[in-house]
């Protein structure tokens, strides 16, 4: 798991003891937070899935929904609690 920590603004409104305004979220299957609401695609791509975003594209999963970021990898996305993503390789599918 990792975490991004992010001072906005300075002060938390209200804190409260033990309790910690990290986001739980996937991708491809894996559990990742962070405190940091505000990702790119690409930034996600490559601080959470070591990948290399000039490869490789995000996808939101809602359901049976998907919301792809292919050619938005720089466009800010606000990410919430218990969202999925998948990352998807842009490159040939190896054949065995």
């Amino acid at each position: 798991m990792s975490i991004e920590a992010s001072n906005v603004g300075g002060e938390a409104a209200h804190p409260v003891p033990g309790h910690h305004h990290e986001i739980h979220f996937f991708l491809d299957g894996e559990p990742f937070e962070t405190d940091r609401r505000e990702w790119t695609p690409n930034e996600i791509i490559k601080k959470f899935g070591d990948k290399d975003p000039a490869t490789h594209y995000l996808v939101r999963i809602e359901g049976h929904h998907r919301h792809s970021y292919e050619g938005k990898g720089n466009e800010p996305i606000k990410i919430h609690d218990g969202e999925k993503f998948q990352i998807v390789s842009t490159g040939p599918t190896p054949v065995s």
